[in-house]
């Protein structure tokens, strides 16, 4: 068996099985191959949401079908309202469209209900809670990356800013003495701060659209 280094326990599981039997079994797995673990039980998609609502759990086990609603649609749902926990599908009826549609829906695996995969399934869920805690990681330094992007250019612009603030105090002294500038060098000190305003512009959208 694969061993999976999880970053943080698996404590939490949520299991969406409307079948009781099937949930017994999944339960009696999971309890063999993870140890203490706290399984919750729902048994349809409103009791489920009801569930997230009120615990954050660390993987989410559901069925594709069930009494109350079913596919896609209850995947993506699962996955608002639960944005940062793996789901997992598992069902006794699928193929491969079916698994395709369910992990571009917002799943991180698909499980047909085999006696092999429920066998199989403690290193699934550690598995999937390892990938999903890198790619967590991984995002987490990408944000990380992009604040100090953020935090360098607002700094650059408050040091524009603080050009322009110069340049103009420049003009106003020049205007209280009466020695106004020649024209060829009031058009260049215009161009020049014209063109600064044009960057300072730019630096302002890169800062809220998110663009490097």
């Amino acid at each position: 068996m694969e061993n999976y280094s999880l970053r943080t326990p698996m404590k939490r599981v949520l299991l969406i099985e409307d079948n009781e039997d099937h949930a017994e079994l999944i339960h009696r797995s999971l309890a063999k191959g993870l140890g203490s673990i706290q399984v919750t039980f729902a048994n349809s998609a409103q009791e489920a949401y009801d569930c997230i609502n009120k615990t954050k759990f660390d993987v989410i086990l559901c069925d594709y079908y069930l009494p109350d609603t079913s596919g896609e649609k209850h995947i993506r749902q699962l996955s608002k309202l639960a944005p940062t926990t793996p789901l997992i599908i598992i069902t006794g009826q699928g193929d491969e469209k079916v698994a395709a549609r369910s992990i571009k829906a917002g799943a991180e695996d698909y499980i047909v209900k085999t006696r092999e995969a429920l066998a199989a399934l403690p290193s699934i869920l550690k598995r999937t809670l390892t990938k999903h805690q890198s790619h967590q990681s991984k995002k987490k330094r990408e944000f990380q990356k992009y604040l100090q992007f953020q935090n360098q250019t607002l700094k650059r612009l408050l040091g524009e800013v603080e050009i322009l603030g110069r340049k103009m105090r420049l003009l106003k002294h020049e205007s209280r003495k009466n020695t106004k500038p020649s024209p060829a060098k009031e058009k260049t000190t215009l161009e020049n701060i014209s063109r600064q305003l044009d960057a300072l512009k730019g630096y302002v959208k890169n800062m809220f659209s998110g663009r490097k």
